[in-house]
């Protein structure tokens, strides 16, 4: 295998940071500028058109990149595969595309339906969604300077044409017109190198496992997908922004770590299809405690963190309501962080995605009647909503430890001597936040904004600096190893 483990995950990392963070720190000057009730509505109509996306990707990109892997080394296979799943996307989305803009375009009227048919394209540049098969091939160099330029094309775009607190349709169009970019570059660089051929494909062996993820997706919609739409339904858009912004914040961490857990996704794959069970497991194990090692440590910054989050991301207190929902979904990222491993890295790669499936709908079912429960008695909120989900996800990960370490005999534990070391680390965390609240910045520097700014940049490199020291001095395995491997990739590129 010619290309690194270490070198594709910094490449990744790069990649999530640009795809993820940019975005983020982007739409907190949205955030700002635009008319906080259009802001909602926007929010309403991507929790919708994210209900659809569901239907219009149909599993293919999570299966893309399983298959994709196995293929890889025949140029063949790979063309026989991207063709036959590309035809699939395209009939997909333009059935999505059609429905969805019907619905719209009746049920909706004014400037919602502007904004809902405006990122309804999104579906439309979904088709050459093609990235599944450059992460296969292992091409992160490529998707990560790829990716850097149109993140850096679509803050242009955002800070020349979103001005006014009513330019909620030039958000829209910004958002859309670079999402269609970055998937047509792909679509090209993969086609150069990959043929394209409708005369070879082939649909129906592929159906079955498409299906089940596309009921993977779908069942996953009874979790906070179902939280979104209930809530949008009983609470009103206002609560939907409450609960989405906390949780787009909390997504940047979980997606930009898993860079970790998903680049390893082919190499695992690859083992595991060659019969390699002990370099499987050797690498699996690796790739989780290095997983692990960081999430513990951030997950808590931002819980620790959420009021000074989102002073900064909003400077004002328009969303104070926002704050407990951020400390639960930063907590819920750790859960769902291993949920990240165990889905991608055992229950993918050894093709148990229906046992997954049933898992989740049973979880899923249980979120929707503790949802239903809630609404019945008044006390429905953005904060009882993600708590509900919390709890139908922890039962979800008991059963699937429990399937992982009797069914399919892998060792694979949550409480682990090195996860019991990282949690009880960033436990500490909360008695550094709370005394340099003691401080009051905010009312010293007279300014919520810089007051925010200052306590976290104190707060930030204390906390760091004890849980790696303490870890460094504990000679941490995964530490050392992951500090040597730092200090390698320094000396290459001080060599070049």
């Amino acid at each position: 295998m010619a290309k690194s483990i270490a070198m594709n995950s910094f490449y990744n990392f790069t990649l999530k940071f640009f795809r993820l963070i940019v975005p983020v720190i982007v739409s907190s000057y949205v955030v700002r500028t635009l008319d906080q009730q259009l802001y909602a509505e926007f929010q309403s109509a991507s929790t919708w058109l994210d209900f659809a996306l569901i239907f219009g990707v149909f599993g293919v990109t999570a299966y893309g990149i399983r298959e994709g892997a196995r293929v890889r080394d025949s140029k063949e296979r790979a063309s026989k595969l991207f063709s036959s799943l590309f035809s699939l996307n395209l009939v997909t989305n333009s059935i999505v595309l059609i429905a969805y803009s019907a619905i719209v375009f009746f049920s909706l009227e004014s400037m919602s339906r502007t904004i809902f048919l405006v990122l309804g394209f999104k579906v439309f540049a979904n088709i050459f969604l093609v990235e599944w098969l450059n992460e296969a091939m292992e091409n992160y160099r490529f998707i990560t300077i790829k990716t850097i330029i149109v993140r850096l094309i679509y803050t242009v775009l955002i800070f020349a044409f979103i001005r006014e607190p009513d330019d909620v349709v030039n958000y829209c169009v910004v958002v859309v017109l670079t999402d269609l970019l970055n998937n047509l570059i792909s679509f090209f660089y993969i086609k150069k190198r990959i043929p394209l051929s409708f005369r070879s494909i082939e649909i129906m062996p592929h159906m079955v496992p498409l299906i089940s993820m596309l009921i993977i997706s779908n069942v996953n919609m009874l979790y906070t997908q179902l939280d979104k739409m209930l809530l949008d339904q009983t609470a009103g858009s206002l609560s939907v922004a409450i609960y989405k912004i906390p949780q787009d914040i909390t997504n940047m961490i979980s997606n930009l770590l898993s860079s970790v857990v998903m680049v390893a996704v082919p190499r695992l794959a690859y083992y595991h299809g060659n019969d390699q069970e002990q370099s499987y497991r050797e690498l699996l194990d690796r790739s989780y405690h290095s997983f692990m090692l960081v999430v513990f440590p951030a997950c808590m910054g931002f819980a620790c963190l959420a009021q000074e989050v989102m002073h900064i991301y909003t400077n004002s207190t328009a969303y104070d309501a926002a704050i407990p929902v951020l400390i639960i979904f930063a907590v819920r990222t750790i859960e769902s962080s291993v949920y990240a491993v165990c889905a991608n890295q055992v229950f993918f790669v050894y093709n148990q995605e229906r046992y997954l499936v049933r898992m989740l709908l049973i979880c899923g079912i249980l979120n929707a009647v503790l949802n239903g429960l809630l609404i019945a008695f008044g006390v429905f909120t953005p904060v009882t909503a993600i708590l509900t989900t919390l709890a139908a996800e922890i039962v979800l990960m008991v059963i699937l430890f429990r399937f992982i370490q009797k069914k399919l005999e892998i060792p694979f534990r949550f409480f682990t001597v090195a996860n019991v070391r990282y949690m009880l680390l960033s436990v500490a965390f909360i008695p550094i936040t709370l005394v340099v609240r003691l401080f009051r910045l905010e009312e010293l520097l007279g300014s919520m904004l810089w007051g925010s700014v200052a306590s976290a940049a104190i707060i930030i490199p204390v906390c760091m600096g004890l849980y790696f020291g303490v870890l460094l001095l504990c000679k941490d395995q995964t530490m050392w190893l992951l500090t040597r491997k730092a200090l390698r990739m320094l000396h290459i590129s001080i060599q070049k």
